[in-house]
């Protein structure tokens, strides 16, 4: 096995050894020249304390050595096709870790990890981004038009005779002179509106929200409009998360976000533990600290990317 140069440019690099370095030690056929080579590897400090973090995560998903190393040996004539393998589900994770930073990439406005953001737009209309947020405007046609790319969103709308539409994966949001906001995530779509009136649409679905309500979409579904605490779920614009009866899940994977990392929570009985409490999002490392406390849980950092949770 070739490794890479111990003098990696990015974190991302220095795990990609660690993982390789890792994974290679565990093979019958690991002969006396890899292992000095990977004592030499391990002596920068950058590179033990990724080394020290993929053990750590090892050890805390609880594989059984002794199953790893029969496995090993049935297939250790298959390395090269396993390697092979290993490196393409890498590099995707590489690519999937980078995805927010591609996203950023020619957007109108954007806002990076722990990061909030407000605009005034040309028409008047005023912009407020949440961290990690995306979103491409146009606003030189007779409609409108807002794509929320990733992230989290609120919106002023000023009325100027056009229509304003918001576009977020599959959903329409049609508004004229509003306060709403609209959140993107892979458990599908939000919309909460504080003032005014909008229209969501998705396929052939359509849907009137009212003030201090919220819904959701999913695909083209969308789900039926709930009463809520529009100003309590809102508090993300002055930098707090306000939660009542949340799953501990949720919780940690907003604060994570904030960190600019992704969470793996390993006791999922806790994740379903529902929470209560205000958090300050701009001391989201101190916020963290004190909730895992309370929950008897702790967590470590894989690579600067990872949070775990156990």
């Amino acid at each position: 096995m070739t490794v890479p140069p111990s003098s990696a440019d990015t974190a991302a690099d220095t795990a990609q050894q660690a993982l390789d370095w890792f994974t290679r030690l565990r093979a019958d056929d690991l002969d006396a020249a890899e292992r000095e080579a990977f004592e030499q590897w391990r002596m920068q400090a950058d590179n033990a304390r990724a080394f020290d973090e993929v053990e750590s995560l090892w050890r805390s998903l609880e594989l059984p050595a002794r199953r790893v190393r029969q496995a090993e040996r049935r297939q250790r004539r298959h390395w090269p096709r396993l390697a092979t393998a290993a490196c393409v589900l890498l590099a995707c994770g590489l690519a999937w870790l980078q995805w927010p930073a591609l996203q950023r990439l020619g957007s109108d406005y954007a806002t990076t990890a722990g990061q909030r953001g407000s605009y005034s737009l040309a028409d008047g209309s005023q912009l407020r981004l949440d961290s990690n947020s995306v979103v491409d405007v146009d606003l030189t046609g007779a409609t409108r038009t807002l794509r929320l790319r990733q992230g989290r969103l609120f919106l002023e709308v000023k009325h100027d005779g056009r229509p304003f539409v918001v576009e977020v994966d599959q959903a329409r949001v049609e508004v004229l002179g509003t306060r709403f906001s609209v959140a993107r995530s892979d458990a599908g779509d939000e919309v909460i509106l504080e003032s005014g009136k909008v229209e969501v649409q998705a396929g052939d679905q359509r849907q009137v929200l009212a003030p201090g309500q919220r819904l959701t979409v999913s695909g083209e579904r969308i789900e039926a409009p709930q009463a809520v605490d529009a100003e309590r779920l809102l508090a993300w614009r002055d930098g707090q998360l306000r939660v009542r009866d949340v799953p501990l899940r949720e919780v940690l994977q907003r604060l994570a976000d904030y960190r600019g990392q992704s969470l793996l929570l390993l006791d999922d009985q806790a994740g379903q533990r529902l929470v209560s409490g205000s958090f300050n999002l701009d001391q989201a490392d101190s916020a963290l600290d004190a909730l895992l406390s309370s929950q008897k849980l702790r967590a470590d950092s894989l690579a600067g990317r990872w949070l775990i949770v156990r």
